[in-house]
């Protein structure tokens, strides 16, 4: 007689802090919209939100994260099609070919390779955990070569399509994984220094544009007066940043509300991707941007204490890379809005607009409750 499995319990403070920032942002979405030529956008987002909504429930209920593993370098091999495919059937925007339209449906596979990658590299990680107090550096190319590879082949087709952010978001997740999974520093150090190379390479000698936004970034950074430089702050290529500054500063403490919000009014024209955190923060002040972050520091910590009570190291690699996923996700949106980082395409996890990011996150959400999960066999 097969027993089932019932969940008994789960992390409910990981749902909650999930269902504030939908709901913050399809106001965002709402708010901005409002100010347009149409509704279309909310409208929009509020389908992907429905359609978030199943696809938490679905990893949530549905998803057996231990039958999973048989099938994730399907998964895997899967994702690599999407991205080859897209080099050849892709939509071009804002000077780079990052996803395939299917019918009415704009899909970026790069997203969903961060969350495929955090799968694999914690189901090698935990099926190779023999081999991980031997994880110097030529011990780990004998015993871990599989994540290289992958890696590699992943990395390199999103690089080609001009999709950098992505490469550095998943590049900080996937490195933490490995020292969170004790492979030996060495090995780490030498890791770190390759990536760091290679974007260095990458900026410098790749499209200009990327050089361009260093520059821009070497203008408005945070630590810019620090040192007293004197810029020229001039140029339709600064609008963006100068602008998205401008919206930040003019909230002060509380914010202007949504009434008097000016950086929507085209004034931002990525308003609602890119910048919606300088929007939050002109309308709301320091006390409501301060409370997204919050919110998003909340989530991960929550994602970490959860996942660290799993005595499997599948689940636990697994757990604590994709709340590191949306963690850092975040942490680059709000740094590029703030000017702490350079500018980069990259949008708020359930904040901004776009219905690959809501879908691919909200299903790292079911995922995480998934783990956090307390089970009962009747």
């Amino acid at each position: 007689m097969k027993t089932k499995s019932y969940i008994t319990d789960y992390d409910h403070l990981i749902f909650f802090a999930y269902i504030v920032l939908v709901f913050i942002g399809l106001y965002m979405q709402l708010n901005i919209s409002s100010v347009r030529t149409d509704m279309s956008f909310f409208y929009r987002q509020s389908i992907w939100f429905v359609i978030s909504l199943a696809s938490v429930w679905f990893a949530f209920k549905v998803v057996n994260l231990g039958k999973i593993r048989k099938y994730i370098i399907i998964f895997v091999i899967i994702t690599i099609a999407l991205l080859v495919l897209v080099l050849f059937f892709g939509t071009y925007v804002k000077g780079g070919t990052r996803s395939l339209r299917i019918w009415k449906i704009s899909i970026q596979p790069s997203l969903i390779a961060r969350v495929v990658l955090v799968l694999y590299f914690a189901h090698i990680l935990e099926r190779k955990k023999d081999f991980l107090k031997n994880s110097h550096p030529i011990g780990f190319l004998r015993n871990f070569h599989p994540l290289i590879v992958f890696s590699i082949i992943i990395f390199g087709l999103i690089l080609y399509e001009k999709h950098f952010s992505p490469l550095v978001i998943s590049g900080f997740t996937l490195l933490s994984l490995l020292w969170l999974a004790k492979i030996r520093f060495s090995t780490i150090s030498i890791i770190l220094t390759i990536i760091l190379i290679c974007g260095f390479l990458v900026i410098k000698f790749g499209p200009e544009y990327r050089n361009e936004r260093m520059e821009i970034y070497a203008k408005y950074s945070l630590f810019h007066k620090i040192f007293n430089k004197q810029s020229d702050y001039q140029g339709e290529k600064n609008y963006q940043v100068k602008e998205s500054l401008i919206s930040l500063s003019s909230g002060k403490l509380f914010g202007t509300s949504p009434s008097r919000g000016t950086g929507k009014h085209y004034f931002l024209p990525e308003a609602k991707t890119d910048y919606i955190f300088a929007i939050i923060g002109e309308e709301f002040g320091f006390i409501g941007a301060f409370s997204v972050l919050g919110l998003y520091i909340f989530l991960f910590y929550r994602s970490l204490k959860s996942s660290n009570k799993k005595e499997n190291l599948f689940l636990r690699l697994a757990g604590y890379g994709l709340g590191m996923n949306i963690f850092f996700n975040a942490m680059v949106n709000i740094g590029v809005g703030m000017s702490a980082l350079p500018s980069t395409g990259v949008t708020l996890p359930f904040i901004s607009y776009g219905g690959t990011s809501l879908l691919v996150n909200s299903f790292s959400i079911g995922l995480l409750l998934n783990i956090s999960a307390k089970r009962t066999n009747f």
